[in-house]
């Protein structure tokens, strides 16, 4: 027996479908926890741009404290010399003294609306008048604040304070110069939740986008800057960091002020990004599909540890039994769950019942063979009864056409005894085998004519066919042969008989020496009996019987489509 196995899909297990329900039970728990993990990264990104901001601040926050104390320092000085209107005695002591107060400033001088600086920390003179910055701070009525990428004095990038000088009149007689030198910043690493930032470009501007100094001047600010970015709104974007991604990967720009019109501008790289770091875009979805993936482990595992090795146990007990009928121990059956138990006892019970109806079956298969056995010996013998009692007429009658009847009765009766008596040792199969049943009707025609037994040929395939179809082709060859028997020619050796199956049709075939019944003419009376009586057992085959004489031999075939 083929064991049927279903085509097996992913889909169809038990643990895939246990698995799947708990993904549909956590799923709004999977979109909860989506949602809150989107809100965390976007304050983290928050947090995480504050304190960038907060770091560059903290890094210029010494250059602000500078410019915040040498403002103050100047307006100090310009109060003291206004008193001494300007140049005097006192003006040299006074700008050392301030000097000494802010050791990082380059120059403290008075220099008088004339621009002819005499009056220096430094003790240098210097002619300012045509210098820019000079005429902007001059015209300034009030405390001015100038930047100088490359200071007249220091040949460096300087701030200046300036501070205008009044007499008692309130006419401007000078201004106090306070020159710092402005020197790069470089914040610390930030080390975020989720990766660190570095620094990547530090630069001073001007509120009208222009650069003062640059960590690295050797890179272009327009290329430092991410593409959405305008230069010349960076001051507008001072106090509000923000991210970027474009081909350099993900920056964030920090704009923090130093003094009145002069910005840092801090351009920060993140590293330790990729797919599965906290920032990734995918870190909001890592959590529910970790879940969904753990929950189906853990649903296929329980599964199979507590009912699909069960199911899997009592299946393959199943496909045994019903291949060869062995019946398996399943092992632990006691600790499946209830259901899969009550299965089992429900298995149990088929299978004692099939048991017993298999034993019942076959006592009747038994009962019937022999039933059969004894149809078949009890027709054989009133077969042989009848034809006793049909010699004993023949016996005691004078007539020989009535002899000639009463013989060819006698004949056919005891070829179906025959038929019945072979039938009677092979009975209880499902088919017989005809080269056995025709074999004894052949044996059992020779000694009714009293032929020789080494007379007339015999070729027959070893066919098996259903016992109903063995009666009529036994008496269809009875007939025939008797026909040639009866006749007893000179050459009884000529009679060829065959049995042949070939595409499905089966064909008994005689040949022999031409007798009357076999003659194109025989078409009534007794000798046209045979005849009809093979046309008769021919449809009882569904076949068709056909007669082909030539010359002194004819031939008689019986062909008909297999059965069973």
């Amino acid at each position: 027996m083929n064991r049927w196995r279903p085509a097996l899909k992913l889909s169809d297990s038990l643990g895939f479908r246990l698995g799947f329900t708990l993904v549909l039970a956590l799923l709004p728990l999977g979109v909860l926890s989506v949602v809150q993990a989107q809100k965390a990264q976007r304050e983290v990104a928050a947090s995480t741009l504050e304190a960038i901001a907060g770091a560059s601040l903290q890094a210029v926050q010494p250059q602000i404290d500078l410019i915040k104390e040498a403002q103050i320092s100047a307006r100090v000085l310009a109060a003291a010399l206004s008193d001494d209107l300007g140049e005097g005695e006192s003006c040299p002591r006074r700008v050392a003294a301030v000097a000494r107060d802010i050791p990082a400033a380059s120059l403290v001088a008075f220099i008088p609306m004339t621009g002819m600086m005499t009056c220096s920390s430094t003790g240098q003179v210097f002619d300012f008048s045509d210098q820019p910055l000079f005429r902007q701070m001059a015209a300034d009525a009030g405390p001015s604040l100038v930047f100088n990428p490359e200071g007249p004095v220091s040949g460096t990038a300087v701030v200046g304070v300036g501070h205008p000088v009044r007499d008692g009149a309130g006419t401007q007689i000078g201004i106090v110069a306070i020159s710092l030198p402005y020197l790069s910043v470089a914040p610390d690493d930030y080390a975020a939740p989720v990766a660190l930032w570095r620094p990547a470009y530090l630069a001073t501007l001007t509120g009208d986008g222009r650069l003062l100094v640059a960590s690295d001047p050797g890179i272009d600010l327009r290329t430092a800057l991410p593409e959405d970015i305008d230069i010349s709104q960076l001051a507008a974007r001072s106090g509000t960091p923000s991210y970027h991604h474009d081909a350099m990967g993900d920056r964030a720009v920090s704009v923090t002020p130093v003094a009145r019109d002069l910005f840092l501008l801090a351009v920060w790289e993140r590293e330790g990004t990729g797919l599965w770091a906290s920032a990734s875009p995918f870190a909001p979805y890592l959590l529910p599909v970790l879940t969904w993936l753990a929950a189906l482990m853990a649903a296929a595992m329980a599964s199979g540890r507590l009912v699909v090795r069960h199911v899997r146990q009592l299946a393959k007990s199943m496909s045994d039994y019903m291949t060869d009928r062995k019946r398996i121990v399943i092992p632990d059956i006691a600790d499946a769950p209830r259901e899969i138990r009550r299965l089992h006892a429900v298995y149990e019970a088929l299978a004692q019942t099939i048991a017993q109806d298999e034993a019942e079956l076959q006592n009747l298969l038994v009962d019937k063979d022999r039933l059969l056995r004894e149809v078949n010996h009890r027709s054989g013998n009133s077969l042989q009864i009848i034809a006793a009692i049909l010699r004993m007429y023949r016996r005691e009658t004078s007539d020989e056409a009535l002899r000639h009847v009463l013989d060819g009765l006698s004949n056919r009766v005891i070829a179906l005894s025959s038929t019945h008596t072979s039938l009677y040792s092979v009975t209880g199969a499902h088919d017989v085998p005809m080269d056995q049943i025709l074999s004894g009707v052949v044996r059992r025609l020779k000694d009714i004519h009293g032929i020789a037994a080494g007379v007339a040929r015999k070729d027959f395939q070893a066919l098996r066919m259903p016992a109903e179809a063995a009666i009529p082709l036994a008496l269809a060859l009875a007939e025939i042969i008797g026909c040639h028997f009866a006749a007893r020619p000179d050459r009884m050796e000529d009679v060829v008989i065959s049995l042949t199956e070939e595409d499905g049709q089966v064909c008994l075939s005689v040949k022999g020496p031409l007798v009357p019944e076999f003659q194109p003419e025989t078409l009534s009376g007794l000798t046209a009996l045979p005849r009809r009586m093979l046309h008769h057992f021919a449809g009882q085959l569904r076949g068709a019987v056909v007669i082909r004489v030539n010359g002194a031999r004819s031939e008689v075939d019986l062909a008909f489509p297999r059965q069973g």
